[in-house]
């Protein structure tokens, strides 16, 4: 049986885009109803879901998520992460979102988390 958490309590909501976003970034707010590819330690909102259109995109803000991840892989279980200002995520010490991280592909490079 294969082990599936794609749609899991998904929550998406259209956002303004300031830059360029692509489906799979970690993007963070930058100002009311506005989400960027979050910078560097910056706490994730999200998850981009589709492609930029009229200046805006769907985020996931809820639920289950795929999303790239840089420096060392997060081990499952609850970790706190931060965007890594490369679209991805990275484990932090301190600050960071606590995520639930349910799956990683160390190959793939990405993380499935609860957002």
């Amino acid at each position: 049986m294969d082990i599936c958490f794609e749609g899991v309590g998904q929550t998406a909501a259209t956002f303004q885009v300031e830059g360029e976003v692509q489906p799979g970034m970690a993007v963070a707010l930058t100002k009311n109803g506005t989400v960027s590819k979050g910078a560097a330690d910056a706490l994730p909102c999200g998850v981009v879901l589709g492609g930029v259109r009229g200046g805006a995109a769907a985020v996931q803000i809820g639920g289950v998520a795929t999303v790239g991840y840089s420096g060392t892989a997060p081990a499952v279980g609850w970790k706190a992460l931060a965007c890594d200002g490369e679209g991805g995520v990275k484990t932090v010490t301190t600050g960071g979102l606590q995520c639930l991280v349910l799956a990683v592909d160390t190959t793939a490079k990405t993380a499935v988390i609860k957002l």
